[in-house]
C-alpha cells in the first residue's frame, strides 16, 4: 500500500516540477523552487552518495525521499543513501519536499544519474605527425583522480601486440590496414568507460616487380656453421631458463627428445643442391654415436620434482636448431627454402617463423607461421599452418611417394592479414585474418587474434620424437624411432618482395 501510494506520489511531484514556480497560494512573495535538488555527475555502487538540497523562495523545512528508475527506495529519507551493488546500470534521483509555514508543500526532484556510469568530457583523436613518423592519441582527461586508463591500438581490425602508449610508430606493417585506438578508463564501482578512436588508413604499396631482399645460399666453407651474421645456433632441451632463444617448455613444448647443440649444422657439400653446397642438419642417437661433450638433460631425465632418475635418463638424440632471431627480421614479402629430409618414424623437420616479440609477448601471442613441417611418420605429405591465441588453421598437401625424401620448395607469400603457403610455387592453403572470425574460430580479433602484422624471424630446425609426430595424429612410439642417423639439407633460403610488400630487418 505504501509502495503504491508513494509511487503516485512522485508521479505527481514530477509533473508539479514542470509548473515550477506556480504559487501554492496568493500572496506577495511566491512559494517556488529556484534550483533543483543535486546528485553527483558520477554515482559509484556501495559509496555514501550526498546530495546537495535544492533551493526555495521561501523558508521550509526539506524532507526527501530517494528514488530508483523511478520507484521508491524503502527508507532512503536522508539526505545521504549507500548505493547497493544491486543499484548499477539503474537511476538515482531524489524527490525534494519543501512544507512551507501555512503547511502547504511543493516539490522538486534531482536529474536522473545512472549508477556506475564513468562521465568524461572531450574526445578521443587519432592525428598523424608526418614529422616524427608516428601516430599520436590524444584522450579525455580522466572521468575522476582515482580512475585509471589504459590504451590498445589496433591495425587491420586486429589488436597491435604489446602498443600501450599514446603514440605509435608507422612503419611498413600498416600498409594497406586501418589503424584506430581504444582508451579504456575503470574505477571501482563504475561500468568501464571505453572510447574509440577516429581511423587513419594507410595506402598499399606500389605494386612493383618483386626483387630479392637477402639470401643464404649456405655456399661457405664446407665443415663451417652458417652465417654468424644471420643465424644464432640454438642450445638445450627446452628448458633452458638462461638461453635466451629458447622456450622455457617440456621438450619444446612438444615432448621432444632431442638437445640441440651447435656443430649440428653445418655447411656441407651436396650433389644435388643448385650450387653444389647446403646447410645439412644431422641428428645423430646418442646410443649409436655419442656425442663427446654429452650426456645430456632431456624433459624425461628428470622427475617432475626435478630429481635425476636413478638409473640415469639421459637424451636420447642431438640435433640441430638455428634461427634468426635478434639478427635478421621479415615483415611480409615471400620467404623460400629448398629442403630434403632423410630420416623414419619420428623425423620432424621445419622451416618456420616466431614473432620477433618472443622474448616478451611468449608463444602464442607472438605468433607462429609454419611453412613447413614434415613427418617421417607420414611421409607423402606437408603441413603448413598458423598459431595463434586459441586458433591454428593450416593446410596439408600430399604427393603418392615420399615428399619430404625429394627436394622442394616450400615457400610463403605474406602480406598484411593474408597468409598462403605454397609447394614448388603452387599454392595450397591461404588463410586471411577475417577468416578467423568465421566458424569454426569465431574471434574477436580485438581480444585475441592475428598475431602476424609484425615482423618475425625465421628457424631450421630437425627435431625428433614429439606427442604431434606420429601416425595420424597418434604419437610415435619411442620404440618405433629408429637409430639411424636422421638429416635434413637446406639448399637455400631467399627472400623478396612480394607486390611491394616485403621489409627486411637487420638488428
Amino acid at each position: 500500500m505504501f509502495r503504491t501510494r508513494l509511487t503516485g506520489f512522485v508521479a505527481l511531484a514530477a509533473s508539479l516540477l514542470l509548473l515550477v514556480g506556480i504559487s501554492s497560494a496568493t500572496g506577495a512573495t511566491a512559494k517556488k523552487n529556484l534550483t533543483l535538488p543535486k546528485l553527483p555527475t558520477m554515482v559509484a555502487t556501495t559509496t555514501t552518495v550526498k546530495l546537495t538540497p535544492g533551493k526555495w523562495s521561501l523558508p521550509a523545512k526539506l524532507t526527501y525521499q530517494w528514488l530508483l528508475d523511478g520507484s521508491p527506495i524503502k527508507k532512503a529519507t536522508t539526505t545521504s543513501y549507500v548505493v547497493p551493488v544491486t543499484a548499477l546500470n539503474h537511476n538515482l534521483a531524489v524527490v525534494e519536499t519543501a512544507k512551507f509555514s501555512d503547511g502547504k508543500s511543493l516539490f522538486a526532484i534531482s536529474k536522473n544519474v545512472m549508477v556506475g556510469l564513468l562521465v568524461t568530457s572531450g574526445q578521443a583523436l587519432l592525428t598523424k605527425d608526418d614529422v616524427h613518423s608516428k601516430l599520436v592519441f590524444t584522450t579525455p582527461a580522466l572521468p575522476s583522480p582515482s580512475s585509471v586508463s589504459a590504451i590498445t591500438w589496433y591495425a587491420g581490425g586486429s589488436l597491435v601486440e604489446g602498443a600501450k602508449t599514446n603514440e605509435l610508430a608507422i612503419d611498413k606493417r600498416f600498409d594497406s590496414l586501418s589503424v584506430y585506438a581504444k582508451v579504456s578508463y575503470t574505477q571501482a564501482g563504475f561500468n568501464p568507460l571505453v572510447l574509440t578512436s577516429n581511423s587513419i588508413s594507410f595506402a598499399a604499396p606500389g605494386v612493383t616487380s618483386n626483387t630479392l631482399l637477402w639470401s643464404d645460399e649456405f655456399d661457405g666453407t664446407v665443415g663451417s656453421g652458417p652465417s654468424a651474421a644471420a643465424w644464432n645456433d640454438v642450445t638445450g632441451n627446452g628448458r633452458n631458463y638462461n638461453d635466451p632463444y629458447t622456450p622455457v617448455a617440456n621438450g619444446w613444448g612438444n615432448l621432444e627428445r632431442e638437445y640441440y647443440l651447435p656443430g649440428a649444422s653445418l655447411i656441407s657439400s651436396m650433389n644435388d643442391a643448385s650450387d653444389g653446397k647446403g646447410l645439412l642438419i644431422t641428428a645423430t642417437n646418442q646410443s649409436v654415436n655419442p656425442n663427446p661433450a654429452g650426456p645430456f638433460d632431456c624433459w624425461y631425465s628428470l622427475n617432475w620434482k626435478g630429481q635425476r632418475y636413478n638409473p640415469r635418463k639421459d637424451c636420447e638424440w642431438v640435433s640441430g636448431k638455428i634461427s634468426t632471431e635478434n639478427k635478421l627480421g621479415f615483415l611480409y614479402g615471400h620467404l623460400e627454402a629448398r629442403i630434403k629430409t632423410t630420416g623414419t618414424a619420428g623425423t620432424w623437420p621445419a622451416f618456420w617463423m616466431l614473432g620477433q616479440d618472443f622474448q616478451t609477448n611468449s608463444w602464442p601471442g607472438c605468433g607462429e607461421i609454419d611453412i613447413h613441417e614434415g613427418n617421417g611418420a607420414l611421409p607423402n605429405s606437408n603441413w603448413g599452418t598458423i598459431h595463434g591465441y586459441n586458433y591454428w588453421p593450416g593446410g596439408q598437401v600430399n604427393q603418392s611417394t615420399s615428399m619430404i625424401a625429394g627436394w622442394h620448395v616450400y615457400g610463403l607469400d605474406w602480406k598484411p592479414n593474408y597468409i598462403a603457403f605454397s609447394v614448388d610455387g603452387v599454392i595450397y592453403k591461404t588463410i586471411t585474418a577475417s577468416d578467423l572470425q568465421t566458424t569454426p574460430w569465431n574471434l574477436n580479433l580485438e581480444q585475441t587474434g592475428w598475431e602476424f602484422n609484425k615482423p618475425q624471424f625465421a628457424i631450421l630446425n630437425l627435431a625428433v620424437g614429439g606427442k604431434i609426430i606420429g601416425n595420424n595424429n597418434n604419437p610415435v612410439r619411442t620404440q618405433d624411432i629408429t637409430t639411424d642417423t636422421k638429416t635434413m639439407q637446406v639448399d637455400y633460403i631467399r627472400y623478396s618482395t612480394l607486390d611491394g610488400y616485403g621489409t627486411l630487418i637487420r638488428y
